[in-house]
């Protein structure tokens, strides 16, 4: 039967400096209408932005060193392929300015 299909990219950062979720959905997309047997590769592009996570003390966003995890999948309980891959040296992706600093320490929720 006729179709189309949502691949879906997540992956899972190193846990060293900053508390990372077990694994982040950073990107789909939709194949075209594929008729029975027919298949369409979809390419996907990870840069360093998309690594990044918010580092509140350096007050910058950060793409951590270490080794990645990259699974794609129809979803996150449907992963067809695994990968990984590694950043070899932590980078600042962007510097931000500490502006609306609250006046008042902030407790992070952790679990």
């Amino acid at each position: 039967m006729a179709g189309k299909e949502v691949v879906e990219l997540y992956h899972s950062a190193p846990a060293k400096k900053m508390d990372k979720p077990a694994a982040e959905l950073k990107s789909f997309a939709k194949t075209n209408l594929l008729q029975p047997n027919q298949s369409q590769t979809i390419s996907f592009v990870i840069d360093a932005k998309s690594l990044a996570s918010y580092d509140t003390a350096g007050a910058a966003w950060m793409a951590t060193a270490g080794t990645y995890t990259v699974k794609i999948g129809a979803s996150s309980t449907n992963i067809k392929q695994t990968g990984t891959f590694g950043l070899p040296k932590e980078m600042v992706v962007e510097k931000c300015h500490k502006v609306l600093v609250p006046q008042v320490a902030i407790k992070d929720l952790k679990k």
